[in-house]
Order: structure tokens, then sequence, then C-alpha cells
């Protein structure tokens, strides 16, 4: 869940790209690189052969947001690529620091016999425990409870905007639902669209630009080569922060819509003149509840997966609208109450849906099936009225907010 499309129209047509540090570095002694080759080789391994518990054993033990990424990213690449087909090759190690160190990896995995490829810069840390993978050597800046790391120097200028736009909505999410994180906010910006995806999980699809799970820092794809990126990106951000509070409120228990409806309302309101409601997107009408619970997000293609959002939002803002933000923040502390569900949000739609269902009937005394009348009702006395749907029922702009001009040359 929390798979934030910020909607790209570009696909990304090239798929191998290098990271090579800017000079020449000094050579990695051959015993500490001979540890790195074997790491390397280790993560290979674990995934081919489907072990979770040796995969994870190569990760930082303290890295702890990184450590639960990877659990989520091996889960999916596991059931995702075709078997026996994931490969890490150490092109080059450089020191960085002592006891830290720099890989230059080349990754590849097939998908119905189609081959996809990646260049990384990977870093490891000697721990108490040994040499570690300890993610991307990413640059960072930090602000009280947020933390904004970036893969590119060029990105500054947007970590700095990142800092201040999730710091503003942490704060007004706190006078919203009394939300305070129960750890730091991390973000990671990533200065290539598959770099990003790859990082997230190898399934997510290819017009996906932002992400958040439980218990995961909030990912973006940078804008290094837009002039006018800094409105979108800022209200990407707050969408992915939503599913932040979303998330910690329900104990990950809100199903897929209510996350993206309450990520798709509040980008929009949340923090001043972020966007523009000129370009928002209509809808022809209303879907099903039982249409939106059904479908799986990451799924589907660009068009779809964009109606997917203008419905969530429509049916969100229907709801505040109707009910206001104290209940909905009652059906969230309900929805809290359910245990946690340690598993990749697909996996759980059915379970969530019910569980929504369940908290929604006991905090506003309707069954989906009722609320869904309510909805369709007023939806239908706004069009006999005249009124255009985009005033109604506003979702985000679709279009290249996140061009890459040379895709071969990030």
């Amino acid at each position: 869940m929390r798979s934030r499309a910020w909607i790209s129209l570009l696909m990304v047509s090239v798929l191998l790209f290098a990271v090579a540090p800017a000079a020449a570095s000094p050579a990695c002694p051959e015993p500490v690189a001979d540890t790195v080759r074997k790491l390397v080789k280790e993560k290979e391994a674990a995934v081919n052969s489907g072990d979770e518990e040796r995969f994870l054993r190569v990760i930082h033990p303290d890295r702890r947001t990184y450590w639960r990424e990877q659990k989520r990213w091996f889960e999916d690449a596991v059931r995702y690529i075709d078997p026996g087909s994931f490969r890490m090759e150490v092109e080059s190690i450089a020191p960085e620091r002592p006891f830290r160190v720099r890989a230059l990896i080349k990754q590849s995995y097939r998908k119905d016999g189609k081959t996809r490829s990646v260049r990384y810069p990977l870093r490891f840390e000697k721990t108490e425990q040994g040499w570690k993978d300890s993610d991307l050597p990413f640059e960072r800046m930090a602000s009280g409870d947020v933390v904004v790391f970036y893969t590119d120097p060029r990105l500054k200028k947007q970590a700095a905007v990142a800092l201040d736009i999730v710091s503003r909505a942490v704060d007004a999410f706190y006078e919203k639902f009394s939300w305070v994180p129960a750890e730091a906010v991390e973000v990671k910006l990533y200065h290539h669209p598959e770099l990003f995806r790859q990082s997230v999980k190898l399934s997510l699809p290819e017009w996906a630009a932002g992400w958040n799970e439980a218990g995961q820092s909030i990912k973006f794809v940078g804008a290094i080569q837009m002039d006018d990126w800094e409105e979108s990106f800022a209200s990407g951000l707050v969408h992915e922060v939503t599913h932040k509070m979303v998330s910690e409120r329900t104990g990950d228990n809100a199903a897929y819509w209510l996350q993206e409806g309450a990520a798709e309302y509040y980008q929009t309101r949340l923090l001043p003149g972020l966007y523009s409601v000129s370009d928002e997107q209509r809808i022809d009408r209303p879907w099903r509840f039982v249409v939106l619970e059904s479908l799986q997000l990451e799924k589907l293609p660009v068009k779809e997966a964009s109606q997917y959002y203008s419905q969530s939002a429509a049916l969100f803002r229907f709801l505040i609208e109707r009910y206001g933000e104290k209940k909905i923040g009652e059906v969230f502390a309900v929805l809290r109450q359910f245990p946690v569900i340690d598993r990749d949000s697909t996996d759980k739609i059915p379970e969530l849906n019910r569980r929504t269902r369940a908290a929604i009937k006991k905090v506003l005394g309707k069954t989906m099936e009722q609320l869904e009348r309510e909805w369709s009702k007023e939806y239908r006395e706004g069009a006999s009225r005249g009124e255009g749907m985009a005033d109604r029922f506003p979702t985000e702009k679709i279009g290249d907010h996140f061009r890459v001009d040379d895709a071969s040359n990030p």
C-alpha cells in the first residue's frame, strides 16, 4: 500500500546506468574487499534460494528503517522475478573512511525472460557482527525529527524543500489528529527513476514516483532536469506524509482506498499554496465501493491508476464534508485496536477492507452500502445543478512532473 503515484507519463526506457565517483579513489584493502564481495554474493544467493533470514543477516542491524525496507523488498523479489535470475556483481570498491567502504554494484534480474539491470553504489560498514550492507551512500540533512537523504548533490535544493515541507506537514497533522511520529521521519530522494523503483521493490510500476509503507522511509524521485517542480514535489511529499500518519494512527489497518483517499485529499489542503484547483481531474461518476476494494492499485495501468486516485479522493472528501475530521479520527482510532499484520499491503487487502468496514460502521453507524447510496445521491444532485466534478471531487494533476530528458545520462 502507500504506493504514491506521482504519475509520470514518461516511462523509463533505459534501465542500465552507472554511478561513478567524481575522481579516482584509493584502493580498498583486499581483505575488506574480499569480505564485501562475499556479502554481495550472499545477498544474491539468498534471493535465488528464497532464504529471508540469510538475506537479512547481511543488513546493518542498527539501520532499522533500511532493514524493514529490505525485508519487504526481499519478499516482493522472490515472488516477482524469474526464479534463480537475480545477480549482483561488484565492479569496484573504495574506502570512504575507517570501517566504511563504497562498492559499485551491477544488479540484474529477469522477469518473464526479459533482463533488467541497474548500477548503483552501496555502502558497507563494519559492525560488532562484522561487515554489513548499510544502504546507498546518501547525502544527508536534518532538522528536529525529520531527516532527508539524497543520492546526488544536485538534489540539495529539493532536499531543503523536503525538509521544510515534511516538518510542516508533521506539525499540521499533530494539530488535526494529535499525531506524533513513532520515530524520526526519514525521506529518501533518488536522482533516477529506476534507482528509486528498484530501491522500493522490483514489482513497482514505472508510473510510480513516490512511496511510503508502514515503518519505512518516504521515498521520492527527484527532478534534477526540471525547472518547474516545486509545487508538485511539495504536494507529493504531503501525500506521502499522510500515508505515514494514517499508517501509525490506524496500526496500518486502513483499507487501500482509505489510505489513498486521505493522501489525495490532504496533499491539496493540508498546507496552503501547493495546488491549483484548475488542474484537478474529474471523475465521470462514483465507483462502487466493491470496485475500490477489489482493485490492486500497483497492478493498474497509468490511466486506470489515475482514476483510482480520483475516486478515492472523491470518496474521502465526501466523508470529511459529511462527518468531519473528528469522526474520521475516531475511525482511525477504532482501526488501531486491531492487531498489526506484518505483511505487504497488497497481501492484506481483503482483511483491511473488512476491518475498515467494521470501523466505519461502528463510528458512523452506517454500512458501506448506505454510504455508497449517499455518495451517489450527492453526485447526482451536484450534476443536476451543473456543478463541475473538478470542483467537488478533486485529485492530482496528471502530467510529466518527473520527466527525465535523457535517461541514459542521469
